[in-house]
C-alpha cells in the first residue's frame, strides 16, 4: 500500500476547514442530514377519565411540530430526564402543563370539545382489557371512574404528643366526597412533611379540619385516641 504523501493529508483538511469556516459565517442553519433522532416511546396516561379513553401522547408528532427538536416541551414546561406530575385538566385550561402550546392558537386547544378525541383516543387501558380478560361487564367497567393510585402508608413517630406512632393510610380517607381534593392542597400539600408540634396535627388547619366530632370522630374524644394513636410498634 502507497504511503500518502504529506500534501496529499494537509491540502484536503485545509479546503474542508474553509468550507466550515465559509458555513459558519453564514445564517445558514447547521445540516441536519444523517441525523436520526431517537425519540420515546408512545406514553399512554391511562389513570384519568374513562378506561376506554386513555391519553396516548406521541413524541413525534410534537418532535415534527417544532422542526425535529426537543426543546419546544423540554425543558421549560416538562423536565427530560423524569416524569413530572400526572398532566391535569385545571393546570391546562389555566395555561400550564399541555396548555402551553394547546391553548387554541398555537395548537387545538384543550378546553375544545370537538378535540377531545385527539389526545383521549379510545385506547383500552389495562383496567378494562382485564376485565374483558375475565368476563366481567366491560361497558360498566368503562363508565366507571379509575382508581386511582394511592401512595403508601405514611408512619409518624412516637412523640410527646402521641403514646406510639400513626399510621395513615390513604385508602381509607379517600372513600368520601372529594376524593384527593378533599385534603390536597388544603389543609395538607401533597409532599410527605413531619406532624405539627404541640397537638398541631388536632387542629381546623390539619387532621382538626375533618376529625371535628360532626363530619367524623374528633380529634378531642378520648374514646377515639386509640384509632389513630397506636401504642408500642405501627399496626
Amino acid at each position: 500500500m502507497r504511503s500518502l504523501a504529506v500534501h496529499e493529508i494537509v491540502i484536503p483538511l485545509v479546503l474542508a476547514a474553509g468550507a466550515f469556516a465559509a458555513h459558519a459565517s453564514s445564517n445558514a442553519p447547521p445540516p441536519a442530514a444523517g441525523i436520526e433522532l431517537r425519540l420515546p416511546a408512545d406514553i399512554v396516561y391511562a389513570r384519568e377519565g374513562r378506561a376506554d379513553s386513555a391519553v396516548v401522547f406521541s413524541h413525534t408528532t410534537h418532535a415534527m411540530f417544532e422542526s425535529n427538536r426537543c426543546t419546544g416541551c423540554h425543558p421549560a414546561v416538562f423536565p427530560m430526564l423524569k416524569r413530572g406530575p400526572l398532566p391535569a385538566h385545571a393546570a391546562m385550561n389555566a395555561g400550564h402543563s399541555c396548555g402551553t402550546c394547546h391553548d387554541g392558537e398555537n395548537a387545538f386547544g384543550v378546553a375544545d370539545a370537538a378535540a377531545c378525541g385527539t389526545c383521549h383516543t379510545g385506547q383500552k387501558t389495562g383496567r378494562l382489557a382485564t376485565a374483558e380478560s375475565a368476563g366481567k361487564d366491560s361497558a360498566a367497567v368503562a363508565s366507571a371512574p379509575a382508581k386511582p393510585r394511592l401512595p403508601k402508608p405514611h408512619r409518624y413517630p412516637a412523640s410527646d404528643a402521641s403514646p406510639g406512632p400513626v399510621t395513615f393510610r390513604h385508602e381509607t380517607h379517600t372513600g368520601g366526597a372529594g376524593g384527593c381534593a378533599a385534603c390536597h392542597p388544603k389543609p395538607f400539600k401533597m409532599a410527605a412533611a413531619p406532624p405539627l408540634p404541640d397537638f398541631g396535627m388536632h387542629e381546623a388547619g390539619a387532621c382538626g379540619a375533618c376529625h371535628d366530632g360532626t363530619r367524623t370522630f374528633g380529634t378531642e374524644d378520648p374514646d377515639a385516641c386509640m384509632r389513630c394513636h397506636r401504642e408500642g410498634s405501627a399496626p
